[in-house]
């Protein structure tokens, strides 16, 4: 068997498993907490809007005000106590906080008893912090800082496309540009490899940079919130494409002709003679 072909099968077996342990990273924290104090019934509203119904067709929309007023009720339905230590407000894109405020409450409720809490944050840093619909999560935490239970909703954010968010797409925008035009290039002057494997998991960068790019600017402009049900299918068929265009597209470096006798260099030699 080719060496070649062997290196890019092995190769590609290895990326295979890199991807896999990305997605066990990246999986919410939210499917990893524990499950919930039974007999706990709870919501919260942000500015009046209960987080439950706040879904990517109706968000909750913050920014136009430097705070936002935050009412949690809970209900304690089950045998025994329930303590909340604090609750915590973030979004997150691709496994990364853009934002996050934690207010602490010191809640201990009795089994049977019901109490809620209002109070206002602070977000006059959030539009330099993040900009267009992001999902989002309130979650009560424990006073292990373990959470006790979260609700995921979505939010829209009226920043600048220069805040953290925005400025973090346009770089992942400008990678993706360098190394698209890398790949023209190669394309150009036939310098890719001839191994098949080889050369789709050259393209694979530039699939996985798309990919993000797609999701960043569609969430930006409000088309997507890029939650992990969304963004994860986005960029795998953005990078599985990519892999498949390298793989099928036919060029490849131009192996050099074996080299060719010159007839003028070639010298008759007599035959021997054998001793006497």
């Amino acid at each position: 068997m080719d060496p070649r072909t062997v290196w890019g099968t092995t190769l590609a077996r290895r990326l295979l498993a890199a991807v896999a342990a990305v997605l066990l990273l990246v999986v919410p924290a939210s499917t990893a907490a524990a499950a919930p104090p039974p007999g706990l019934v709870w919501w919260a509203t942000i500015d009046g809007n209960r987080v439950d119904y706040a879904t990517p067709s109706a968000p909750i929309k913050l920014g136009a005000s430097d705070q936002a007023r935050i009412e949690v009720y809970l209900d304690n339905r089950g045998t025994g106590p329930i303590d909340v230590r604090s609750v915590r407000i973030d979004g997150r894109v691709i496994g990364m906080a853009f934002f996050s405020y934690t207010t602490r409450l010191d809640i201990a409720l009795p089994a049977g008893e019901q109490t809620s809490r209002r109070f206002d944050i602070d977000i006059t840093d959030l539009t330099r912090q993040a900009t267009g619909q992001l999902p989002a999560t309130v979650s009560l935490v424990g006073p292990d800082r373990k959470t006790v239970d979260d609700r995921d909703f979505t939010v829209d954010v009226a920043g600048s496309m220069f805040s953290v968010y925005g400025a973090f797409g346009l770089i992942v925008a400008g990678i993706t540009a360098v190394v698209l035009a890398g790949l023209l290039v190669a394309i150009w002057r036939r310098q890719l490899p001839r191994n098949r494997w080889q050369r789709g998991v050259r393209f694979l960068p530039a699939g996985i940079g798309v990919g993000l790019v797609l999701t960043f600017t569609l969430s930006a402009t409000r088309l997507l919130t890029p939650s992990a049900t969304l963004w994860l299918p986005v960029l795998l068929i953005c990078a599985g494409a990519a892999f498949m265009i390298g793989y099928l597209l036919p060029v490849g470096k131009d192996e050099p002709p074996p080299p060719q006798p010159d007839p003028e260099a070639t010298v008759l030699q007599a035959p021997s003679r054998p001793l006497v």
